[in-house]
């Protein structure tokens, strides 16, 4: 009994350090598979393309989220502007937290002749609505580069002083064109994929909302976007 019972401990010892191993293989792999599990976002957009777009000012990719996608806008319009966003976004609370920011993608294709622009300078900013189908109270918000926040004065080139003076000339003919005049000569499009929320400051509640977006006088398309809050 004495010569099995040592044999026996002698085969325990050098399958010891395999018995760790696998022990401790085994936990590993648990917290692998732990750690590597996906989180379900707090936020997901319908259409689900939505869910994969950059926001931002700077964001000007032409997408499938894109307005008249996949026609070229740009080629078409003239003086116009056209908007997209998804219609609805649901909100998952229990997943928010307080590190969530809410998100409201906006889509925008826009084609501006220089004769509006110059006929039009103090009407140079871009204004998003949005207000509750139920309500009359609109919520608006100028569009900017939030990438010149940090406060980083910009440096004006030496020909300022002759782009002004070149500018000013330019504005005084533009003002005896008519409307149907402006829609003639050299335009500029771009695309732009924008978070409202950047720009509005609104209340992020459940409902439907009506959006658009102003520019040189001209006013685009409105559009519906419903808001879900899950549990």
């Amino acid at each position: 009994m004495q010569i099995v019972s040592g044999l026996f401990c002698q085969q325990m010892k050098s399958l010891l350090p395999l018995i760790l191993w696998m022990l401790t293989a085994s936990t590993s792999c648990q917290t692998l598979k732990q750690d590597s599990a996906m989180p379900v976002s707090t936020i997901q957009f319908i259409p689900e393309t939505f869910n994969d777009l950059e926001l931002g000012f700077l964001s000007s990719d032409f997408n499938p989220c894109s307005p008249m996608y996949p026609e070229s806008a740009i080629s078409q319009l003239r003086n116009e502007l056209r908007i997209n966003a998804p219609k609805r976004i649901i909100y998952n609370l229990k997943k928010s937290g307080d590190t969530v920011r809410p998100v409201i993608p906006v889509c925008l294709a826009s084609v501006i002749t220089l004769r509006r622009t110059y006929k039009y300078p103090n009407l140079s900013e871009e204004v998003l609505f949005i207000r509750r189908t139920d309500s009359d109270s609109w919520f608006s918000g100028k569009v900017f580069d939030e990438t010149l926040e940090d406060g980083t004065p910009i440096v004006q080139p030496p020909w300022q002083q002759e782009m002004e003076e070149e500018k000013q000339k330019r504005i005084e003919e533009a003002q005896s064109y008519s409307e149907e005049e402006l829609d003639e000569g050299q335009a500029g499009g771009e695309y732009r994929n924008l978070n409202l929320m950047q720009y509005v400051d609104m209340p992020f509640k459940p409902g439907v909302y009506e959006i658009y977006y102003t520019l040189k006088g001209l006013e685009s398309n409105r559009i519906q976007v419903e808001i879900v809050f899950e549990e």
